[in-house]
């Protein structure tokens, strides 16, 4: 079986995701900043996820984009995609002492449950790519 449209398919999936992550953080920097400042981690925390996010973001980007780096491209978004979906999870469990913000973009119109519906999405595309490309070797 050719599994080059599945990857194909997931890849773009996935640059578009992260592509939009990062330049929405960083075209709403400030509301970006204002919005890990109500987070339930530290504010020094925030302060450095500000910037250390929508690289990494666009950084996946780049990998997701080459042959060659794809699947590492692919390890780097399950990996960030885990993360923020348990910290979601959390908040959709009530999980921390306050309820975080949903802010920024279209996740932030979601919610935080629907959020973590398309983080779960996300996540287990990242995982079938794995598996495709591991396979495909």
């Amino acid at each position: 079986m050719n599994i080059y449209p599945f990857v194909v398919i997931i890849t773009i999936l996935l640059v578009i995701m992260w592509a939009y992550a990062a330049i929405s953080k960083l075209l709403s920097l400030a509301e970006f900043k204002e919005a890990l400042a109500t987070q339930v981690f530290p504010i020094w925390m925030g302060m450095i996820l500000v910037w250390v996010l929508p690289i990494s973001e666009l950084i996946i980007v780049g990998l997701l984009l080459f042959q060659k780096t794809q699947l590492i491209g692919m390890y780097a978004s399950f990996t960030l995609m885990i993360l923020f979906t348990l910290y979601v999870g959390g908040a959709v469990v009530n999980l921390y002492e306050r309820r975080p913000c949903a802010c920024g973009g279209l996740f932030g119109k979601l919610g935080w449950t629907r959020h973590f519906y398309v983080n779960i999405f996300f996540t287990l595309i990242s995982i079938i790519g794995i598996i495709l490309l591991e396979s495909g070797r």
